[in-house]
């Protein structure tokens, strides 16, 4: 009874800490977009009425300068262009600013590039990391709070989403009963078809065209984040999206790389089976040609071989008259070529033996000198 009550103790602490570490990642990301907000948004709102202002002041000086100076037209506009362009580079929100001046009149915008939903979206994929670099800090105080922030929450969301990802593994592991190969083969089709399946998903609601949807996913889920294309879409859609899709990418190679390197493991310990059995088959001839009147050539070593023996001297030296040399051959059954090794929670690439049943029988030969 206290065996099955510790059991489920067991049980429901590990579920606490998988659910208690998804938590704390999805609130330093929620906590992370609140600072982000306070930080930006003030600075944006100021700096969104000073290029207004400036705009409707270089609108009305070039109104004024035109109706003076008619037949300067030209040199006018190449001024105010020059000028437009310069304010666009030297000021963060002048250019967005400017957009929505246009849609309503020229008038101050009320619209906000940092909104929760934006910093949502950018404290996601910083710390995921993809970072799409369509919104991002412009204050000094920002930058600063970016490099401490993503110290701390990319570790966390790494840690996060790996921790998901061994937790969906061990359920397939334990589903197709430890085999190794069908769910590599799944978790591979599913890397392929997430990205064409989200490239759809983006062309239906969005409108983009499917090359430029395939393309904002697969650099989407492998963390690339160009930022040249953003379809428009909710944040958490999106977010979600990310996660699942890195999650994904994740476990897939993680299983083709514990597929990978079992085998190359594998091999490596039959290449030294293969060595040992052939220092011991010279042993063997070294042996047998000291014994005078007994002669063991490569045909008799190849014979040896091929019945899977392995010889083991008690006295390798050249023996004593008299004295027996004993030999102690030790048949083994065949391995199996890359057979993995699993536990519980893991793929183990320990180099030790292979979980097939050695049968040995020992056979004693007395060698005697003449």
């Amino acid at each position: 009874m206290s065996f099955l009550i510790f059991q489920h103790l067991q049980r429901v602490r590990s579920v606490f800490l998988h659910v208690g570490l998804v938590t704390l990642c999805v609130s330093y990301i929620l906590i992370g977009a609140q600072v982000f907000l306070l930080i930006e948004r003030p600075v944006e709102q100021r700096a969104k009425e000073m290029a207004a202002m400036r705009f409707h002041q270089m609108k009305e000086d070039f109104i004024s300068n035109l109706s003076a100076n008619p037949k300067d037209f030209d040199r006018l506009i190449d001024e105010y262009t020059r000028e437009m362009f310069r304010i666009f580079e030297q000021e963060p929100y002048a250019g967005n600013t400017f957009e929505l001046m246009e849609k309503t009149n020229f008038s101050i915008p009320q619209e906000n590039q940092w909104t929760f939903a934006s910093a949502v979206l950018f404290t996601s994929t910083t710390v995921i990391p993809v970072g799409y670099g369509f919104i991002a800090p412009s204050t000094s105080l920002g930058r600063a709070f970016v490099i401490i922030y993503g110290m701390i929450g990319i570790p966390l969301a790494l840690v996060t989403m790996a921790d998901a990802g061994k937790f969906l593994s061990k359920f397939v592991l334990d589903f197709f009963e430890e085999s190794l190969v069908i769910p590599t083969i799944m978790f591979v089709s599913f890397l392929v078809v997430y990205p064409l399946l989200g490239g759809i998903i983006f062309n239906f609601f969005t409108g983009m065209s499917i090359l430029d949807a395939i393309y904002f996913s697969l650099t989407s889920i492998f963390t690339i984040g160009f930022g040249d294309i953003m379809p428009d879409v909710g944040v958490l859609s999106l977010v979600a999206f990310n996660i699942i899709g890195v999650i994904l990418v994740t476990i897939s190679v993680e299983w083709v790389a514990a597929e990978a390197i079992n085998h190359v493991h594998y091999m490596g310990r039959q290449v030294g089976r293969a060595r040992l059995l052939a220092e011991k088959m010279i042993h063997i001839a070294q042996s047998l040609s000291v014994n005078k009147g007994i002669g063991a050539g490569m045909t008799q070593l190849h014979a040896l071989a091929k019945f899977g023996m392995f010889a083991k001297f008690e006295t390798p030296t050249a023996n004593h008259q008299g004295q027996p040399t004993t030999v102690q051959f030790i048949h083994e059954q065949p391995k199996i070529a890359f057979e993995p090794d699993l536990d519980d929670e893991d793929f183990q690439y320990m180099d030790h033996g292979v979980s097939t049943d050695i049968r040995a029988s020992a056979l004693h030969l007395n060698l005697y000198d003449f």
